[in-house]
């Protein structure tokens, strides 16, 4: 594993005093190389995370989840069941999620990462990787932040506590003992960060990626971004109403990119270079 570093990214000087208090900050990811998926010994592992290298550039990623302040600010609305400013906004589909992006870009005279055709749900998207726009992260670059150069089932270690994600505590990953379970979202950021200074990467609620969902396979890759097409887009790191086995670092989920619930948002990442 390669030595990396984070640092912070100074937001554009165009937004609003008001945008700028509750931006959420990103922090540089260096690139690097990992295992992404599981080891066959790993307790509850899925049949979908085989193991295989990965190389990644340096990107930046949401230090948090973008939250409902942030949202209503830019788009207008704010779609979330569980209310409250600094609480991760949720009920938003892949396709929400992708033209917050765009709009964030726009606002902070960004090249806009995507390039959406039609309307609604039936929108196709075309992602240009050279903008330097915000953007959803791959599901590679979502498990490499995540891990935060850990090879264990969770950043934290063998297991997660209700005192360091937010899950429904009282079905912990399987040996550990049972805890809380808060039953809604809780603000974004309310526990400690990992290695690399990301907060709620397990639990709180689910988050978007840009991939399609397929399946791995066992060669190395480079910049990785998924299938050609598919019928659900990827989302990780699990939800307040989530088991503990489904916050581990290797778990993939999906759901159609049409799809809203109250346990599903997203955070921001950019370009690098």
């Amino acid at each position: 594993m390669k030595f990396f570093f984070i640092t912070a990214l100074c937001l554009s000087a165009i937004m609003s005093a008001s945008q700028v208090q509750a931006a959420t900050e990103l922090v540089l990811i260096q690139g690097g190389d990992f295992e992404v998926g599981s080891p066959t010994s790993e307790n509850r592992r899925e049949k979908d995370e085989v193991r295989h290298h990965v190389v990644l550039s340096s990107f930046y990623m949401g230090s948090r989840e973008v939250t409902q302040e942030e949202y209503r600010e830019l788009m207008g609305n704010n779609p979330s069941r569980f209310q409250g400013d600094d609480l991760p906004v949720e009920n938003v589909s892949w396709h929400d999620a992708v033209a917050y992006c765009n709009a964030r870009s726009v606002a902070e005279n960004l090249t806009p990462a995507y390039v959406i055709s039609g309307r609604g749900d039936a929108r196709t998207v075309t992602w240009n990787r050279s903008a330097n726009g915000y953007r959803l992260p791959t599901e590679a670059e979502w498990e490499y932040a995540c891990r935060a150069g850990t090879n264990t089932p969770f950043s934290t270690g063998e297991n997660v506590t209700v005192d360091q994600a937010n899950y429904y505590g009282t079905y912990p990953y399987d040996g550990y003992p049972s805890g809380r379970y808060r039953s809604r979202t809780i603000p974004a950021g309310s526990f400690a960060p990992n290695a690399w200074g990301l907060y709620d990467m397990h639990g709180n609620v689910w988050e978007w990626c840009w991939d399609w969902y397929g399946a791995y396979g066992d060669e190395s890759v480079v910049n990785p971004a998924g299938a050609d097409s598919g019928t659900y887009r990827v989302n990780r790191g699990g939800g307040w109403n989530d088991f503990g086995r489904h916050l581990r670092s290797a778990y993939r989920a999906a759901y159609p990119p049409e799809n809203r619930t109250f346990n599903l948002g997203f955070r921001l990442a950019r370009n690098a270079d």
